[in-house]
This record gives C-alpha cells, sequence and structure tokens, in this order.
C-alpha cells in the first residue's frame, strides 16, 4: 500500500472516475493500463464491459462520503489521467466539487494531488475554477520524462497560481534540466521507468542535475525509484536516500 512504501509520495488514492489512453513515449510501460486495469477487472471492481481506454465513472464513489475518510496524502484519480480528454469538463468539475466540499468539512488536514501528463487542460480547469489560485490543500503535479516534455507541460504548471506545484521527472528517460522552471516549483521527484527488463535504465548523473538544481534553489527533492521494478528498494543516490517533502505532505 501507498502509506507502507516508502518510495511512494501518496498515503492513498481515491478514484471515482477511471480511464486515459498512451499518451507519450513515459506510457510505454503504464502502470495503469498493463497492470491496474486488468487486475481490478479480474477481481470484479470493474465492470467486464469496461474497455481500458474508456472513461468510467463509479458513481457510489462520487461522494464526499468516500473521499472524507481517507488521511494524509491523497491521490485523487490515479487510476488514469483526470485531465486525459477522454473526460468530461462537467466530470472533472463533479470531482473537483467533491474535493472542495470533503476539505470545508473534515477535521483533519489532508492534501489532495492532480496528477496528469495532460498539463495544458489541468491548468485552464484550474485557473477557471480558482482564478485567484488553487487552495492550499491541492497539489498540481506535472509528469514529464524528457527535456522536449518538460519544456512542453512545465510551463503551464507553473502558470497555475496557490497551492503546491509539483514537478515530477518519471519516466526519466533521459537527461533533463528543469533550470527555467525549478525556481517556480515547490517539489521535484525523480523515478525511473518501471516494468521488466527492457525498461529504460536511468543514469545516475539525470538524477544528479535535478538534485543539485532543486538543491541550489531551495526546493524539497525526492527520489521514488532508480531501479526497473517500482518494488526494488533501489532509492539511494550518492549514499544517501533522498526523502525530502513540503510541509503539510509527510505521509
Amino acid at each position: 500500500m501507498a502509506k507502507n512504501n516508502p518510495g511512494d509520495i501518496l498515503t492513498c488514492d481515491w478514484n471515482p472516475v477511471i480511464g486515459c489512453q498512451r499518451f507519450s513515449a513515459a506510457c510505454r510501460k503504464c502502470w495503469y493500463l498493463d497492470g491496474i486495469f486488468p487486475w481490478q477487472q479480474r477481481l470484479g471492481n470493474i465492470p467486464a464491459q469496461v474497455r481500458p481506454n474508456e472513461a468510467w465513472v463509479f458513481e457510489k464513489r462520487m461522494k464526499v462520503e468516500a473521499l472524507k475518510p481517507k488521511r494524509g496524502v491523497i491521490g485523487i484519480c490515479q487510476h488514469g489521467d483526470l485531465f486525459w480528454d477522454g473526460i468530461q469538463d462537467e466530470v472533472i468539475d463533479r470531482v473537483l466539487g467533491i474535493v472542495e466540499e470533503t476539505a470545508a468539512v473534515r477535521r483533519n488536514p489532508a492534501k489532495y494531488v492532480l496528477w496528469t501528463k495532460r498539463a495544458r487542460r489541468m491548468a485552464e480547469i484550474l485557473t477557471r475554477r480558482w482564478p485567484r489560485g488553487i487552495p492550499d490543500y491541492l497539489a498540481a503535479a506535472v509528469s514529464v520524462e524528457d527535456q522536449a516534455s518538460a519544456d512542453e507541460r512545465l510551463p503551464h504548471l507553473v502558470s497555475v497560481r496557490g497551492g503546491t506545484r509539483i514537478a515530477v521527472a518519471e519516466p526519466l528517460l533521459g537527461q533533463v534540466s528543469l533550470a527555467a522552471f525549478v525556481d517556480r516549483v515547490d517539489w521535484v521527484i525523480v523515478g525511473s521507468e518501471t516494468g521488466g527488463e527492457d525498461a529504460v535504465t536511468l543514469d545516475p548523473a539525470w538524477a544528479r542535475v535535478l538534485r543539485d538544481q532543486a538543491q541550489s534553489a531551495g526546493k524539497p527533492f525526492f527520489i521514488k525509484q532508480l531501479g526497473k521494478r517500482h518494488d526494488d528498494g533501489l532509492r539511494e543516490l550518492d549514499g544517501r536516500t533522498w526523502n525530502e517533502r513540503p510541509a503539510g505532505f509527510e505521509k
């Protein structure tokens, strides 16, 4: 489980909506499409008629009562991408509304992480809903895998005002510089491609570049994993593990 995995930034997740399609080179070994979806469908948790690249709303989960018991750092719609163009704006607004209502009524503080590769759509929707800035309990996270994706997606991430902005270099498929963005993000996270021996080997030098940029900018730096399996425990860089988190994101 996420809360027991030291390489996972999340405590738990909430998935009232599922669905996604491969978007870029980073999706070659998609853990959701290739792993979570078929597993959950075999268990009967996803109806047999639903396809992996189809958006599906679980109405029983789409309520405050389903989200409120969750604690800590909560991933919102981790089983897919909430900002995939196959998910309608109205559905996204419902999800964000439930997060907003839950944050208003709960006693214990929590962080809600919105994680995407569709950075432009996320920025547009969040800015439309919260033109003065997203609430403190929200984090906008954008995944990049190479310099081209960083240069394309991160300008949209840093355009989001308020909350917490997270640059996630995972799966890291080559050297990336965040020099143009690191001053305007709040957390830098690195992770390797996982899923077998044919996964791309992460060169430690790639991680060092990002670590050094984060440290120079005074931003917390976190390594999820450096090996070809997410559960192999390989997280050490230059003699230490990197578990730095912004305030409020402790598990």
